[in-house]
């Protein structure tokens, strides 16, 4: 049964409410530091007065002895006890050494016992008696007189005054750990709703977000604490959610805008094909043509849509080797003087540096922006592929004398599916995907990537990696 109430109790605690569990365990903490500090007041208190008592005992039993030693006293006379502070409930007996009582103080608690030889005063001193709320302290001394007589002095203490005001005591601090402990439970409970207050905010706000309204931001006010920094953190995520749904609904939209126009021009040579390919050649042939050439365009779309993708999600598998950085470029200069004949393709410096990155990615990359300059540079037009080692970093660039970049658009050209000039890319087959997967591999090989154009002379675009 216990096991099963104190399963429970723990059942509970774990669904209750934070504030609840941060109350609870505030009030047991609380309460554990109060009875500590109690039970050290209540020592200290009670070592305290026992050591007062001690001192009475010892101060009375100066003077008696003084008064017993001297062979000129008379032992029986209550005269003899006229010196002891009447006030401090301390009371004495004189004894033989056989235990007769010679004399004694009238309130003397007789069942403190009497020694009857000398190893008992050693084994009696400094007692304590507890008795029907009675509490007392004594002492035995052996006292040899100037007539080498030995005589009992036994002197004790009634410590009930002492003992009331520690029960006082007691009793005042467990009211006032009772109402402390009340008190604390309640201010507890109501400050630590107040101060979670805004994670119910945060709680509702976080409710009213979807995917369709990503507007609700928490209002961040008050101090600089913990919560604050959770509502700024929110936002941020949110901002985040907000940046990528735009652009995950954007890119939905111009992918979505660049398969349909090749869709929509195959379509129409199918028709044109089922109304005339039968009969007219050149119907025919025009109509096979325009479906290769749109379906190399769709495909070639959709594989840069799964590089994309890829690189996205984080699937896309980073193979980071050394080589030789200046055999590529070589390589990449003598495919393109066999791709393109009506330009003149060259590398004016290439230094020799072994980098360590991905060369499929870095070759991919710079095909990229070859075939840009090839496209958009006019017969006769010269394309520069270059590297220059410098320090710890390669700075490879690829310049052409083409029809150049508006200086408005240069920072738009990264962005997806972009195209500064629509019709004439259209030509050439640009679907605005090549230099966003330029970017993106720049990125991952934490480079960085620069741009300087002039409309109608030139364009120079500069990738600076790190060697190691």
């Amino acid at each position: 049964m216990l096991l099963k109430k104190i399963k429970k109790l723990f059942c509970f605690i774990k669904s209750a409410k934070i504030s609840l569990k941060i109350t609870a365990v505030y009030a047991v903490m609380f309460i554990l530091v109060l009875l500590v500090l109690n039970a050290s007041i209540l020592f200290g208190v009670r070592h305290y007065i026992y050591e007062e008592g001690n001192k009475q005992i010892e101060d009375v039993q100066n003077i008696m002895t003084n008064k017993l030693k001297n062979k000129q006293v008379n032992l029986n006379v209550d005269d003899i006890f006229s010196d002891v502070p009447s006030k401090e409930n301390i009371s004495i007996r004189i004894l033989l050494k056989n235990g007769k009582v010679i004399n004694e103080t009238t309130e003397f608690d007789h069942r403190i016992k009497k020694p009857h030889e000398d190893k008992e005063i050693l084994k009696f001193n400094g007692k304590h008696l507890k008795d029907d709320e009675k509490h007392l302290i004594y002492k035995n001394i052996l006292i040899i007189t100037k007539r080498n007589e030995k005589i009992y002095l036994q002197i004790y203490k009634d410590m009930h005054t002492e003992y009331y005001y520690m029960k006082v005591l007691f009793g005042i601090m467990v009211l006032a750990d009772f109402i402390g402990i009340i008190v604390s439970i309640f201010l507890g409970y109501v400050i630590s709703k107040k101060m979670l207050k805004p994670i119910d905010y945060i709680t509702k706000t976080a409710e009213n977000i979807s995917i369709n309204n990503l507007k609700e931001r928490i209002e961040v006010t008050g101090a600089d604490d913990e919560l604050k920094r959770l509502s700024n953190t929110f936002n941020k995520m949110i901002d985040r959610l907000q940046d990528a749904f735009d652009r995950q609904a954007q890119f939905v939209s111009n992918a979505s805008h660049e398969l349909r126009t090749p869709i929509t021009v195959i379509q129409g040579y199918a028709n044109l094909l089922d109304r005339w390919g039968k009969n007219d050649k050149n119907a025919l042939e025009k109509s096979i043509y325009g479906i290769k050439f749109e379906a190399a365009n769709m495909a070639e779309l959709i594989e840069k849509l799964l590089f994309l993708a890829k690189g996205d999600t984080g699937t896309y598998f980073f193979e980071k080797k050394e080589f030789y950085l200046n055999e590529i470029i070589n390589s990449l200069v003598s495919e393109g003087l066999l791709i393109s004949k009506n330009h003149k393709i060259l590398s004016s410096r290439n230094d020799k540096v072994k980098i360590s990155a991905d060369s499929k990615m870095i070759k991919q990359m710079l095909r990229i922006f070859i075939d840009n300059s090839i496209k958009f540079t006019p017969r006769g037009g010269t394309i520069d592929i270059s590297s220059i080692l410098f320090n710890d970093e390669v700075k490879i660039s690829v310049k052409d004398t083409g029809i150049g970049i508006p200086k408005d658009e240069i920072k738009n050209i990264f962005d997806r599916f972009y195209i500064v000039d629509k019709s004439r890319s259209k030509e050439k087959g640009g679907s605005g995907l090549g230099l966003s997967i330029a970017k993106w591999i720049v990125n991952m090989h934490n480079g960085i990537i620069g741009v300087e154009s002039e409309e109608g002379k030139f364009t120079k675009i500069t990738v600076t990696l790190k060697v190691k």
